[in-house]
């Protein structure tokens, strides 16, 4: 069975409401801040909370009334989120989130200055620095390039890259890769490690989202060359994250992030448009089994 066919697009489409609710729902309760940005809110014109969504020189009866609506309309959201959670997590299920529009979907990494500066001026990847069959990985998640970057700060990580893909070439890569904890890939891997919160952190990473999961996909090789030769578009966002790098340790950190939200990008659940076996394999439909499947006792002698 084709899933797009299904789903009727390559991505921007979800035609099951039970994958439109788990999808856009997935977030964890406690993580109130990254809530504020998700498309669950804003596609479902759920208003925000009342820290950020009313002035705080408004003390009409008016302003507190949308704020008790507000709060409401978020308790509400969370015991839908705590229930699909459960019930997604419970299958292994994982939410691919990212920025994407009809043309394709975005993707970050981390490089030096050189490979950087000539990517961002041919449009592509090469150079005399680049060697595109080494292993990359690419990730739809701004939050956790950051962390992986240390904003951009750490050792040949100084440039940060918004890559952009078709979604076709993005399902063919997720077509060759393998789940890590199903014993990996040799050219292309796919795995999940805890989100980070873009609303909020310390200066050092963005705080670690326990309950939500980012993708990562890992590519070699032949992968690593169709990635390369697929590219649309890129542009470098350094800027940006060093900007969200003085947010997270400004005085008022909330009020920081708020001025920053429309630079920031919008990410959203996303389907690949991948036959039904792959988004299985992929964990991204029922059927994949646990994420981390427990060690056998053998092996954890070997270990010790």
């Amino acid at each position: 069975m084709d899933v797009c066919g299904v789903l009727q697009n390559c991505g921007p489409s979800l035609t099951s409401s039970a994958l439109i609710r788990s999808a856009f729902c997935l977030m964890d309760p406690a993580d109130s801040d990254a809530a504020r940005l998700t498309t669950a809110e804003t596609s479902l014109n759920i208003p925000v909370d009342s820290e950020w969504s009313l002035s705080s020189s408004s003390s009409s009866h008016e302003a507190a009334q949308e704020a008790q609506a507000a709060q409401q309309d978020m308790q509400e959201l969370h015991a839908v989120e705590e229930h699909d959670h459960a019930v997604l997590a419970g299958d292994g299920v994982q939410v691919f989130r990212g920025q994407w529009d009809d043309e394709g979907v975005y993707f970050y990494q981390a490089y030096n200055d050189e490979i950087a500066e000539w990517a961002v001026q041919h449009q592509q990847f090469g150079g005399p620095q680049f060697n595109p069959t080494r292993m990359t990985w690419i990730k739809p998640s701004f939050a956790w390039v950051l962390y992986r970057s240390g904003y951009a700060r750490k050792h040949n990580q100084t440039r940060i890259l918004r890559v952009k893909l078709s979604h076709i070439s993005a399902a063919e890569l997720l077509n060759h890769c393998q789940c890590r904890t199903g014993g990996g890939g040799s050219k292309g891997r796919v795995q999940w490690d805890p989100e980070r919160d873009l609303m909020s952190g310390d200066g050092r990473a963005p705080r670690e989202m326990l309950r939500r999961r980012a993708i990562q996909i890992g590519l070699k090789g032949s992968l690593s060359e169709f990635y390369v030769k697929s590219v649309i578009a890129i542009e470098d966002v350094t800027e940006l994250a060093h900007r969200v790098q003085a947010a997270h340790t400004a005085a008022d950190s909330k009020m920081a992030m708020s001025q920053l939200l429309p630079e920031l990008p919008v990410e959203r659940p996303y389907m690949p448009c991948c036959a039904a076996p792959v988004l299985t394999r992929l964990r991204m439909l029922p059927g994949g089994g646990p994420l981390h499947e427990r060690r056998s006792k053998k092996h954890k002698k070997q270990r010790s």
